[in-house]
This record gives C-alpha cells, sequence and structure tokens, in this order.
C-alpha cells in the first residue's frame, strides 16, 4: 500500500506517539470505548456502534490507543481482551473506513514504527488453491431444497449438509438450533471453502465467542487475511505456537505470529 503524505501525516503520527507513551490518556480512550460498547446487550447493534467509534476517533488517537488495548488484552483483562476479540472479528469495521482514512491510517502506524497495527490495515491475498464450488459433494439436491433441510432435526442430514460449499445453506445451519459447536468447528475447518462462508461464521453472534471456533478460522489457510490477522491476537500461546510450527500462515503474516508468540512468553 503506497504511503500517502498529506500535511496533517506529521501531527497524527505526534498524536499516536503521545497516545501511545501515555499509559493513562490511552486507558481513558479505551474505557470510554469499553463503556459504549458494553452498554448495548444486541452483538449485531454494538458492531454499528464499534464501527462509529473507529470512525469518530482521530487517526492520531487510534493508531496510538491500540497498542495499549493489546497490552492490556495480553495481561489477561478481561473488558479488553473482549473488546480486542470483537474487533478481531469484525476486521471489517477498519476496511469499510474510505480507502484514503485507510491509507492514511495505515501511513501513520508504520511512520511510529507499529507494524502490528499497520498490519490491520492491509488488505487481503488470494486464497490459496481453487476456489471451492457451490455444490454439496454428499447432498445431490437443488440448493432450495437443502436450505430447506438445513431447517431441520434430521441429525443425518444435518452431517451430510455440514460439508455444503453454498453459503446460503451455511448461513441456515449456523441459525439451526439443533447445530452443536462441534459441527461449527468442522464447517471453520473445511477445505477448499469460499472466504465468505468463513467471514459469516466470524461474524456470527452464537458461534464467533466460541474458543474452538476461532481457533479453526484461524488455521484455515482459506481465511481471508484481514480477518486471521485479526485472530490471532484472541489464540492462546500454545495453539499460537502450534501454528507457528504448522507453516500454514502465509509469509506476511509469519512476522507478526513470531511478534505475538514472543510477546505472550
Amino acid at each position: 500500500m503506497a504511503l500517502p503524505l498529506p500535511s496533517t501525516l506529521p501531527a497524527a503520527i505526534a498524536r499516536a506517539e503521545a497516545v501511545r507513551t501515555d499509559d493513562t490518556e490511552a486507558d481513558l480512550w479505551i474505557e470510554r470505548w469499553i463503556h459504549k460498547f458494553s452498554a448495548i446487550p444486541d452483538r449485531a447493534i454494538r458492531r454499528n456502534v464499534l464501527f462509529e467509534l473507529v470512525e469518530g476517533t482521530d487517526d492520531g488517537t487510534l493508531i496510538g490507543m491500540l497498542p495499549r488495548l493489546d497490552v492490556r488484552a495480553d495481561g489477561g483483562e478481561r473488558q479488553a481482551r473482549w473488546l480486542r476479540t470483537e474487533l478481531a472479528l469484525t476486521p471489517s469495521v477498519f476496511l469499510e473506513l474510505p480507502y484514503g482514512r485507510i491509507a492514511e491510517l495505515y501511513a501513520i502506524a508504520h511512520a511510529a514504527g507499529l507494524p502490528r497495527q499497520a498490519a490491520r490495515f492491509l488488505t487481503d491475498r488470494p486464497v490459496p488453491g481453487k476456489p471451492a464450488r457451490t455444490e454439496n459433494p454428499h447432498m445431490d439436491l437443488a440448493a432450495g431444497v437443502r436450505t430447506a433441510k438445513a431447517r431441520g432435526d434430521d441429525r443425518m442430514t444435518l452431517d451430510r449438509l455440514m460439508h455444503d460449499r453454498d453459503p446460503r445453506i451455511i448461513k441456515v445451519l449456523l441459525d439451526n438450533p439443533r447445530v452443536v459447536e462441534r459441527d461449527i468447528v468442522r464447517v471453520a475447518a473445511m477445505r477448499p471453502t469460499l472466504p465468505e462462508i468463513l467471514e459469516m461464521i466470524a461474524s456470527h453472534p452464537r458461534w464467533s465467542p466460541q474458543y474452538r471456533v476461532r481457533k479453526a478460522l484461524a488455521f484455515n489457510p482459506y481465511t481471508p487475511t484481514s480477518l486471521a490477522r485479526q485472530l490471532l491476537p484472541t489464540l492462546l500461546r500454545q495453539d499460537l505456537e502450534e501454528l507457528q510450527g504448522s507453516k500454514i500462515l502465509p509469509a506476511e503474516l509469519q512476522d507478526e505470529l513470531r511478534s505475538l508468540v514472543s510477546d505472550t512468553r
């Protein structure tokens, strides 16, 4: 990503450095976010509030407060971990900003020597191999019929539908109360698959808070880079080490992974 050099950039970099080095001010901003965010019980609405918080915070403050959030979350603080996880599960709150602002946020973080924060504003890599098709290799039925069956309660049918590659069917399965965590872990680990399916799981209010689901997403090479990047800080050290040894992540994320493993020791 090219680094823009608008006249406001030096001031924003200075602001980011000031907030980053002043725990009291960074904590003040983080507490404001937590207070506003935690007051909303509905997760779908919280996502909108999160976007408004990001959108309404000036660039320097935003870049400067994020490292402090990581420090607090890495230290095991429950609310900080919760907020960081929510940011991880909705990476679009950053990537839906106007492109010019995304580029400037990247430039500020890069110039301030904060590669972990700069990485939040990088775009996705192409997924490996051939893209998955949208049929079901275990159920030769039309998509409309499979959608209807995904609402049912027949366990054998639901098991076969877990292999479906049509996002419309998976969306229905995610909302089926008879589906359990191990089912969604299977879907999240499926290869090949469509990035749209993985993003759907990551944003689902019932399944995204489940640790095993997040781990399966992070370990899937078809997970978009922006989502994988945000999931990494939410994983436990032993899983980060396992991921590092697996070489699943692309080269562009390996440095970030090494840094996270080092930070958690």
